[in-house]
């Protein structure tokens, strides 16, 4: 894998695989159904692209409302959107986007996701062969990199899984940008409406599906704030959620005895992540 150019500088592929660079990766809620007002504005970027992935997943997996009817056996789970297919999105995102022009971005909107990337389809590849899922990756050292951390497989079923649950008009293909836009759920949303509440609860509802049971308070409020900002320190938490620093310390270690908290990198200059 070369790192280097010609003249023996570091090229892109050192800087997205650096702990530190300097390429951030946005993720933006609006309010509504356009851009005319931001309701939060979060960056997981300026680190290892492998660890933007996992804190975006983390995030997404977090937003994802989920909407349980308990009056039918088995109980029926509806999501807000295909996790599946958003994440296929990203990971296309990531490993086609042209990291020369500017970094992909995710917009979250009342009622949908849009995942951008920009270059638009590798030289040489048609619409039919994006739509059947044939690999040619513009970034073929980047995707070897996924593929071998397990993040990712070769088999060309990305787009087609994508295709199949949201049809092909979910994707709209330029010259010099692919966006992929998931709809969301119209159940999940119309029982969000009928409760008055907005998809500003989606970290809560998200943080109830799966990681809720067996967590104290204190733990529920610490993978709040994390998911929000995995650099957070736990000084910074205990300053939000209104506990000492050694309360937050114990929360750590608790969460970290369940498998619910990881740490990447060292004490000093790494991140905490919320692994499940």
């Amino acid at each position: 894998m070369n790192l280097k150019n010609e003249a023996g500088e570091y090229n892109l592929l050192a800087e997205l695989l650096s702990d530190r660079n300097n390429i951030p990766f946005i993720f933006v809620k609006f309010q509504g159904e356009n851009k005319a007002s931001i309701s939060e504005r979060s960056d997981y970027g300026y680190g290892c692209i492998l660890t933007t992935y996992e804190k975006i997943k983390n995030r997404l997996q977090a937003e994802n409302i989920c909407i349980s009817d308990t009056t039918v056996r088995p109980r029926k789970d509806t999501y807000l959107f295909n996790y599946d297919c958003v994440n296929e999105a990203v990971l296309n995102a990531l490993v086609h986007n042209d990291w020369a022009i500017t970094e992909p971005q995710i917009s979250m909107f009342y009622n949908r996701l849009e995942i951008l990337s920009h270059g638009g389809l590798p030289n040489g590849m048609t619409k039919e062969q994006f739509f059947d899922g044939i690999s040619k990756p513009r970034n073929a050292t980047l995707m070897r990199i996924f593929l071998s951390m397990g993040l990712t497989e070769h088999t060309g079923h990305g787009i087609p899984t994508i295709v199949e649950n949201y049809g092909k008009d979910v994707f709209e293909i330029e010259d010099n940008y692919i966006k992929c836009t998931i709809p969301f759920e119209k159940e999940v949303m119309s029982q969000i409406d009928n409760k008055n509440v907005g998809l500003n609860v989606g970290l809560n509802v998200g943080l109830n599906v799966g990681l809720n049971v067996g967590l104290n308070k204190t733990e529920k409020k610490v993978i709040e704030c994390l998911i929000e900002n995995p650099s957070v320190t736990s000084t910074e938490i205990a300053e939000k959620i209104g506990v000492t620093k050694r309360t937050v310390e114990r929360a750590f270690k608790s969460l970290q005895d369940k498998n619910i908290l990881e740490r990447i990198g060292s004490k000093r200059d790494g991140n905490w992540m919320v692994v499940r």
